[in-house]
């Protein structure tokens, strides 16, 4: 037992003679890997992901410096190589989530020309002690040759240690064990969730450290392009969509807002059950209720989310397609070339822009604003370093800044601006407190949300004003909806009695503030229809013609015969077969036309 105890540790050491320079890179990569996790992130994460990312940032570095045991000739060159070029990536990644509080993914290189427009800003994120990411590489290229004689030295006084090619093996498999463990922990499903549904970066790294988090990028990236439809695929669904979709509706409303000025506003959790309810006799939302007061108001509006969560309330509506149910449509295939209300709009002469008082990559946006056809996206990197509450800026100066920008705009124009106050955790702070509620009175949540959406409401009350004060009020069509609901549990809070087991849960408000020239008298609309009908209903009210393949319809066109309304209230396009029959061909059709791209040959 003391003779094969003393061979193993032989064999060790002269592993470690023979590996240092790739065994110390494994601990300094190792440990930049959980700096860049702990410290620049800085993410409020659940200890046992935090440790899983942590421990995979770790097992990264180990086997991407294996291959290196097993060289010869010029090792030591391509292991510092190798680290330099680690080094560089989280150098890179340090500074631009310094600026936009997300990790760079590989389909931004095409977008790399708009660098110019953001060096500036950039550059002022860049701090000189980043570079310490490459002092160990400045370390052993300064003392190359001393470090190397050291351990041949520690080698040579054992004169009778072999190497053997036993070691560096074991310790390979050892560690890829390791990984294949780790998966498992974390569970196979999780990583298929991770590798299909688009998780943002992010969201990736929590959980397989920053190197995994740009490896699952890549091969979303890799497989994607390399994705392709047959012929006689791009020849069912042309078929299909020829035989299927319906003439664009005209109704009574085609035209009222025709050339006017578009501003939509997409509330951040804004649930139909706030509308026109008081708490400690203070209306919740006193500005959205004398807004639909004087609108076309549809209260029970359904909205409608894939695995891309909100971003899917981005893409349904402004695309009028149905959201994927595996994947975020804006993360995974955020470059299609979508058909899309901007597109359409820019076509007949608007500008078109998007507002977002948080960073611009968040579920890829940036990328996927500039697909859906909005000439410039201003996100939190566009906006006053100022007080944030819950997700991003506070709503007070998001909207009186974005207020400014649309005074700016060319006119027409096209703004879509999407509030964040009232995104969970619903924390009530100073600002967000004038309801009075003392929420040790109600379940966890719901007093900060009752606040928060009020504050958000009186926020969209003072941007009005400005709007008005700019001259821009009366001449504009205003949409204003809900994204999707709040995820609370059951309460009563003065007026309002919230049960998430009803289709409360599903409703949200969809208001029409038309221009005053349009003379129409206001109405709530019992019809309930979903965000599949914002862009139809927008066109038809600004009396554009399309030809656009839309899965919604204009909520103000007169139903056609072979248009029917489904159990769960989404508008299918024909009666030639039962009604849940024809609901699955549209979205087995929208799902294929989003995964291979196929928007253009549909626009023909």
């Amino acid at each position: 037992m003391l003779k094969f105890t003393k061979k193993a540790i032989n064999l060790i050491w002269a592993f470690i003679c023979d590996q240092y320079l790739v065994l110390f890179f494994i601990i300094t990569i190792s440990l930049k890997l959980i700096f860049f996790s702990t410290f620049v992130i800085k993410v409020t994460w659940a200890q046992d992901q935090y440790n899983q990312g942590i421990f995979f940032s770790f097992l990264t570095a180990a086997l991407i410096f294996s291959p290196f045991y097993f060289m010869r000739r010029h090792k030591n060159v391509y292991t510092i190589v190798l680290a330099f070029i680690l080094s560089i990536v989280l150098f890179l990644d340090t500074i631009y989530f310094s600026y936009f509080e997300s990790l760079p993914t590989i389909g931004l290189l095409g977008s790399i020309g708009q660098v110019n427009d953001i060096a500036p800003a950039i550059v002022g994120v860049f701090r000189w002690s980043y570079l310490l990411y490459l002092i160990d590489v400045i370390i052993i290229i300064t003392l190359r040759r001393p470090i190397a004689r050291y351990f041949k030295k520690l080698k040579d006084k054992r004169n009778h240690v072999k190497s053997s090619i036993v070691t560096p093996i074991i310790v390979t498999i050892a560690f890829f064990g390791l990984l294949i463990n780790q998966f498992y922990v974390i569970g196979i499903n999780r990583l298929s969730d991770t590798f299909d549904k688009g998780f943002d970066t992010i969201t990736s790294a929590q959980l397989y450290g920053v190197m995994g988090a740009h490896a699952i990028d890549i091969t979303r990236f890799v497989k994607q392009e390399l994705t392709h439809p047959s012929a006689e695929q791009e020849k069912t669904i042309i078929n299909w969509v020829k035989n299927n979709k319906p003439t664009q509706q005209s109704s009574k409303f085609t035209g009222v807002a025709a050339r006017k000025n578009v501003i939509i506003i997409q509330v951040e959790s804004l649930g139909g059950f706030v509308i026109n309810q008081k708490v400690n006799n203070k209306e919740v939302t006193p500005n959205l209720n004398a807004l639909a007061k004087n609108s076309q108001f549809f209260p029970d509006d359904r909205f409608i989310i894939g695995a891309g969560h909100t971003s899917d309330t981005d893409f349904v509506t402004n695309t009028s397609y149905f959201p994927l149910s595996d994947a975020a449509a804006f993360v995974r295939y955020g470059q299609d070339n979508f058909t899309s209300l901007p597109k359409t709009l820019v076509a007949n002469g608007y500008s078109t822009f998007a507002y977002h008082g948080y960073n611009r990559n968040f579920w890829n946006r940036n990328v996927a604003f500039e697909s859906l056809g909005y000439q410039k996206f201003y996100a939190a990197d566009n906006f006053p370093n100022n007080v944030k509450i819950n997700l991003g800026l506070n709503d007070g100066d998001f909207l009186s800044s974005t207020a400014d920008y649309i005074k700016k705009q060319p006119k027409p124009s096209l703004s879509y601006a999407i509030t964040l106050s009232s995104h969970v955790p619903f924390e009530i702070t100073n600002l967000t407190k004038d309801l009075g509620i003392n929420p040790a009175n109600y379940p966890d949540q719901v007093g900060g949300y009752l606040e928060d959406i009020n504050y958000t409401d009186r926020m969209i009350g003072k941007f009005f004003d400005k709007l008005k004060a700019d001259g821009l009020y009366d001449d504009t069509l205003i949409v204003v909806y809900g994204d999707h609901t709040p995820v609370l549990p059951s309460f009563t809070a003065g007026t309002m009695n919230y049960d998430p087991t009803t289709v409360q849960e599903e409703e949200v408000p969809l208001i029409f503030k038309l221009p005053t020239s349009s003379n129409i008298s206001a109405k709530t609309y019992p019809r309930q229809g979903s965000h599949l009908d914002i862009t139809p209903t927008i066109i038809d009210l600004l009396g554009i013609k399309t030809n656009q393949l839309m899965f919604g319809q204009s909520l103000f066109a007169e139903e056609p015969s072979d248009l029917k309304v489904c159990t769960d209230q989404l508008v299918v396009f024909s009666t030639k077969n039962d009604c849940k029959s024809m609901l699955d061909d549209e979205k087995i059709t929208s799902e294929t036309v989003i995964r291979y791209n196929l928007f253009n040959i549909l626009s023909k």
